[in-house]
């Protein structure tokens, strides 16, 4: 029954010990290649001694690689503290130097000789310098000081091979090293088997870019109430946006949606915002990706770090294509190419399969103590809905229900949320801020608004209280069916009171 997964297992694991010998080959043969360089430099200037030493900022220490001799009476160390090695003073040259023993520098200090007499008098640093740093020196100790226009030849040479010889082992290394990377990525893409609705897709989608970017997040911003806002963060997100902030202009979000091409900045200043000028956080780096579905803007990804070094160009691609393969997969799903609604009902309200995931997110972040943020559901519905149904046609009624999806909408207040379609003429409405009597501001200036006749867009009047039931979430708070039950429950109780 297991045969074809033992066999996969066991592929897998012969092309990991595969990879690793050749890794340990490469590394070997690296080591070798040095050795005859330092040997052929040696013969070829007719020096006394060369040395390769490798400088260890994080262990403070010069390690020898290897050398070559044609004295005896020398012994080499093969770590020294860089306060107990001669080199020190020139651990950051970035030039050949030629030095003179006793003048430049102390005899004593060239410690491997221990004849009283040295036999040699001049030495020639060669600076190795990669990313422009200091990473090797390499040491030529001579009886003679001039070096003829051929042994100059002969020591670029070598600088020139040494170079060469390194940068390849380095992407032989990095080529080894990144290869179990590329197969947990590979790994990592089987979200796209995921059944369900889409929501329950871009959900998983959010939950793998997160893992890839550690401790920052990822959010997606979606069209509904006649506004672009965001509507889904990841549940180990942290630094989030808030859920139902706007995006606005002149932000990274805005360049991304126009241009439809993925958006890399660095915030500098505090600029430029990701989605608002309100936003808290803005003073790492941003990828802002567009989902793209049979060429309509259905989404954009949101995924930030505090450290900009993350966003190398392996992680940029991986961000990028794991939002590509979504946007197809949801693409093959859709029925009717293009005019399908994806997030949204025919109101412009946002299905449930959506806000299901977002509060659930939520009360994830309240209990793994990420979340910086109150967040409240409200549920709300029309008081006296009888006679307003026998008063207006089928398609009135529709176009108020429309109208009051972007009624109902906090960010007309300035609070971040959402609304959300539970019900007909009943919404279930998200709301995200750190003022701790945002809810109640949002509550207030709805009931105000309702007091008198509210006019549609139609040129029709809606004379109408309303019934308004919220709720905080917490740490206790269970999942959203659980939330939702609780208030349809104390809805249903202040409608038969009242």
């Amino acid at each position: 029954m297991n045969s074809y997964a033992q066999a996969e297992q066991k592929d897998d694991s012969t092309a990991e010990l595969i990879g690793q010998k050749r890794q340990e080959k490469a590394l070997r043969e690296f080591k070798e290649v040095l050795d005859d360089l330092v040997m052929m430099l040696r013969k070829s200037t007719g020096v006394e001694t060369v040395c390769l030493y490798w400088i260890n900022r994080a262990r403070r220490q010069f390690v020898m690689e290897t050398k070559a001799t044609s004295l005896s009476q020398v012994v080499f160390q093969d770590r020294a503290g860089f306060e107990d090695h001669f080199l020190n003073d020139y651990r950051n040259l970035d030039q050949p130097v030629a030095l003179k023993i006793g003048r430049d520098i102390d005899a004593r200090a060239v410690a491997h000789y221990y004849d009283d007499n040295l036999p040699v008098e001049h030495l020639t640093l060669l600076p190795f310098t990669n990313n422009k740093e200091t990473v090797a020196i390499t040491v030529l100790e001579s009886k003679n000081e001039i070096f003829s226009d051929k042994q100059a030849e002969v020591i670029q040479a070598y600088i020139n091979a040494l170079g060469n010889v390194l940068n390849t082992y380095l992407e032989i290394s990095d080529l080894y090293e990144n290869q179990g990377e590329w197969i947990a990525y590979e790994e990592s893409l089987s979200f796209l088997n995921t059944s369900g609705h889409s929501a329950d897709l871009l959900n998983e989608m959010l939950e793998t870019m997160q893992q890839l970017v550690g401790e920052g997040s990822v959010s997606f911003v979606a069209n509904g109430m006649g506004t672009w806002v965001n509507v889904l963060n990841s549940s180990g997100a942290q630094r989030t946006l808030q859920l139902g902030i706007p995006m606005e202009k002149r932000t990274l979000a805005w360049d991304a949606l126009k241009n439809g091409e993925p958006e890399f900045a660095i915030h500098f200043n505090k600029n430029p915002k990701r989605l608002s000028p309100r936003e808290l956080h803005s003073a790492g780096a941003t990828l802002a990706i567009p989902m793209m579905v049979n060429d309509h803007r259905v989404g954009l990804v949101m995924v930030y770090e505090q450290n900009p070094l993350v966003f190398k160009e392996s992680m940029k691609h991986k961000l990028t294509n794991i939002v590509r393969l979504t946007s197809l997969k949801i693409g093959n799903r859709l029925t009717r190419k293009g005019n399908d609604r994806l997030l949204t009902n025919e109101y412009d309200a946002f299905i449930p399969d959506l806000w299901e995931s977002a509060i659930n997110g939520a009360i994830a972040r309240l209990k793994n103590g990420t979340s910086e943020y109150n967040t409240w559901i409200g549920l709300i519905t029309l008081n006296n809905l009888s006679e307003i149904r026998t008063k207006f046609r089928l398609e009135e009624l529709k176009m108020m229900q429309k109208d009051l999806v972007q009624t109902f909408n906090p960010g007309r207040f300035g609070i971040p949320g959402f609304v959300g379609f539970h019900a007909d003429y009943l919404y279930i409405v998200v709301l995200q801020s750190k003022d701790s009597n945002a809810v109640n501001h949002w509550e207030d200036e709805l009931r105000e608004e309702f007091a008198s006749p509210v006019e549609l867009t139609n040129g029709k009047e809606i004379n109408t209280s309303l019934n308004i039931t919220t709720a905080a979430l917490s740490e206790h708070s269970n999942d959203s069916y659980q939330v939702i039950s609780e208030m349809r429950r104390r809805l249903s109780e202040s409608s038969k009171s009242s």
